[in-house]
Formats: structure tokens, C-alpha cells, sequence
């Protein structure tokens, strides 16, 4: 009887001694979770993304959108050809009117972060799907603030069981590697990045026999919802703030930007802007979208192509710009247009 006892209690302090360990465990985790999650932003790199462009004393100029738009501007160039050297781009992997939204409202919480003049990207494509966070480098580089309207805007657009795991996969596993890294990561971007555009890497085009094998892929020709809200919302935001915008859509390869879908959305996005009286242009016009060797892929410019665009789109930016001054009468810092 007390052999008994004395097993049963043996057995219990094994299960209490392993319960604190997983306890013991469990709060590790979380405390390391929690420091990265308040800090992290803090190794956001100085030449990229959000990080990158909140290091700048001031804005005269931001670029905001997707790859589309890292890809599309040589930031050298563009400095050169406009007169602003203030300025940046912000370009995240699948970037799209809600977390343009997400991204402007924060900057223009801070006066000395709010953009003066904004080119927002209007990839078409995006207007038309589901909000979606693609990089999570964007979440990386937040502030806690930011992190906190990224995760709520998350949960609310899905369903709470897949949201909360994705969730959970983003603060706790995503960007460990580039913790890790941070060294040979911030000299990687470094080399790589000027004002968050590309720099130092060649993108060659594409071969005629690819070109003619680009598609589009599943493409609705019906704006989404939650997209419209947001643009609007972007709108609102530009008008409290007094942001001078403009909707830039960069080329895309005609067998790509033919599809009627794309065209539907274009003209959709087009008429949106302009009820607000915003400007919106079409990149395609002007620019040899039928030409192989200005594209990288089916959505990207080449090396080439992004040479071409920039001095295309420097014209109407600088022309745009000057427009803006004398319209809002309150020039760009350190320089004078004329």
C-alpha cells in the first residue's frame, strides 16, 4: 500500500516538474516573441522600405507600391531629372491599396515623416483581388504601432481560425533569418538598394520566344471591394494632409496588359481617380510594351526598360510637381522650381 502511494506520488512530481519546464519554456519563448516584436523595426535597413524612408530628415517625393515600382525607377536618375534629391521609395513584394493606406496613414501621423509630393502605384491587377500581405519585411520593419494595424487589419479580412495561425506564423517564425543575418543582410542591401530602388543588379530582358508566352493568369475585371475603400481612403487621407498625389501605373508586356481584364481594371481604376480629380497614367502609353528586351519577366521592366520608363516618367513628375507648387504655393525643401 505504501509502495502504492509512493508511485503515485513519483509519478505526479514527474508531471509537475515537466509541466513547469514546458511553462518554463513556453515563457521564454514568448519574452523572446515579445522582444521581437518591439524591436525588430529597429534593425530595419536605412536605404529600403519603411525603415529606409523614415531615416529621411524630410520627403519631398515618395514612391509607394509593389515590386512593380522597386523595379521600375532608377532613383538616380530620377534625382537628376526632376531636381528633388529628397527622396524615396518604398516597394514591397505585393504591396496594394490597403497597406498603401496602412503605410501613408502612418507616416502622416508625424509631421517631419508626411510625404510632401506621392507617386502611388495603380497596378490594376491588384485593384481587383482580395487584400493580401505578401513580404513580411513590411511587418518587420513596423513599428509596434503599425505592427498591431497590420495584424488587426489581417484578422479582420479572413476567417479567425487561418488568420490567427498565419498570425502567429509572422511575429513568432517570419524575418528570424534575417535577424540573424542582420550583418551580412544590411551590407547585401546596402550594395543592392539606392533610396529603395534597385541598384547595382542587372535585370536582362527576355528572349522573343518567352515574350510571346506570357499570360496573365486568372484576372477578374471587377474591382474588389475592400481595394476601392481604400484608395478612397488614401484620397481622404491626401486631402487632410495636404499630399499632392498621382496614380502611376508602370508597363506591363502587351500580351499581358492586352487581356481584357486588365484593360477593365485599368479603366476602372482610371475613372476612380478621376471622380476625385486626382491624376492617373497609364505607363503602357508611350513605352514599347511589345518589345522583349525591355521586360524581365511578365511583370517586371528589365534593366533596360526601367532606364526608358524613368526618363519617360521624370518629364511629367517634374512638370506634375511644378504644377503643385504653384498650385499649394509651398515649395519643396532646398530647391526652387522653374
Amino acid at each position: 500500500m505504501t509502495q502504492r502511494v509512493m508511485t503515485k506520488s513519483s509519478r505526479r512530481e514527474g508531471l509537475l516538474y515537466v509541466a513547469r519546464l514546458v511553462s518554463f519554456a513556453a515563457g521564454v519563448l514568448f519574452c523572446l516573441a515579445f522582444l521581437k516584436f518591439v524591436t525588430e523595426h529597429r534593425l530595419a535597413p536605412k536605404n529600403f522600405g519603411l525603415g529606409g524612408a523614415l531615416s529621411q530628415p524630410q520627403l519631398d517625393l515618395l514612391l509607394i507600391g509593389s515590386s512593380h515600382t522597386r523595379k521600375s525607377y532608377d532613383m538616380r536618375s530620377l534625382d537628376k531629372l526632376t531636381g528633388i534629391t529628397q527622396s524615396f521609395l518604398i516597394g514591397y513584394d505585393g504591396t496594394d491599396l490597403c497597406t498603401i493606406f496602412q503605410i501613408l496613414s502612418f507616416m502622416a501621423a508625424t509631421p517631419e515623416h508626411c510625404p510632401r509630393h506621392v507617386v502611388i502605384e495603380a497596378y490594376s491587377a491588384f485593384l481587383g483581388r482580395k487584400p493580401e500581405l505578401e513580404d513580411p519585411r513590411y511587418f518587420a520593419d513596423a513599428p509596434p504601432s503599425l505592427k498591431m494595424t497590420i495584424i488587426g487589419a489581417y484578422l479582420s479580412q479572413r476567417s479567425y481560425r487561418s488568420s490567427v495561425f498565419d498570425m502567429f506564423d509572422l511575429v513568432v517564425n517570419r524575418g528570424n533569418e534575417e535577424i540573424v543575418t542582420y550583418p551580412i543582410y544590411s551590407l547585401v542591401l546596402r550594395r543592392n538598394s539606392y533610396k529603395g530602388g534597385g541598384a547595382g543588379v542587372t535585370f536582362p530582358g527576355v528572349s522573343a520566344e518567352q515574350f510571346k508566352q506570357f499570360t496573365a493568369g486568372a484576372i477578374t475585371s471587377q474591382p474588389d471591394p475592400a481595394q476601392v475603400t481604400a484608395l478612397n481612403q488614401v484620397l481622404d487621407l491626401a486631402a487632410r494632409h495636404r499630399m499632392s498625389v498621382i496614380f502611376v501605373e508602370t508597363p506591363i508586356p502587351k500580351p499581358v496588359s492586352s487581356v481584357p481584364g486588365i484593360q477593365a481594371l485599368k479603366s476602372k481604376f482610371s475613372e476612380l481617380v478621376a471622380v476625385r480629380h486626382y491624376r492617373y497614367i497609364d505607363g503602357d502609353r508611350g513605352f514599347p510594351t511589345d518589345d522583349p528586351s525591355m521586360f524581365s519577366d511578365s511583370n517586371h521592366l528589365s534593366s533596360a526598360g526601367r532606364e526608358v520608363f524613368t526618363s519617360k516618367i521624370a518629364v511629367e513628375l517634374k512638370s506634375w510637381i511644378a504644377q503643385e507648387y504653384h498650385r499649394m504655393g509651398d515649395p519643396p525643401s532646398g530647391r526652387a522650381l522653374k
